[in-house]
């Protein structure tokens, strides 16, 4: 998938996290969209732990609890392909989640590359 596409998929979406994610793909970070699909059960499972644990830490985050919500909600897609945004030197890193064929984005949220602020509800 192309940068501007990714940009082009996210100006479709509403949120604080949508926004910021676009900032940082138009700033330059790095993104990776991994081939294959991603089975949606699977997924939540593993991100409703991986939210418990950022906010067991004391790690920042921003959109992660609405982001499990519209994973949910979109368990009729049954699988999703999944994306990345940042890196090591970044503020923020970022997961997305996208149609099995690429055409939306299902869910993204960012989590803090620094352990200062614990995480909102």
């Amino acid at each position: 998938m192309k940068r501007d596409t990714l940009i082009v998929l996210l100006c479709a979406e509403a949120g604080d996290v949508y926004e910021s994610c676009r900032d940082a793909l138009r700033a330059g970070y790095d993104f990776t969209v991994f081939d294959g699909a991603a089975p949606i059960g699977a997924l939540v499972a593993t991100y409703r732990r991986r939210e418990r644990h950022t906010r067991s830490r004391g790690i920042r985050t921003l959109g992660f609890v609405q982001a499990l919500d519209r994973l949910v909600s979109a368990e009729d897609l049954g699988e999703l392909l999944i994306g990345q945004v940042g890196g090591a030197r970044t503020a923020w890193f970022y997961q997305l989640f996208l149609a099995p064929d690429g055409s939306r984005v299902v869910a993204c949220f960012a989590v803090g590359q620094d352990r200062e602020v614990a995480s909102g509800p």
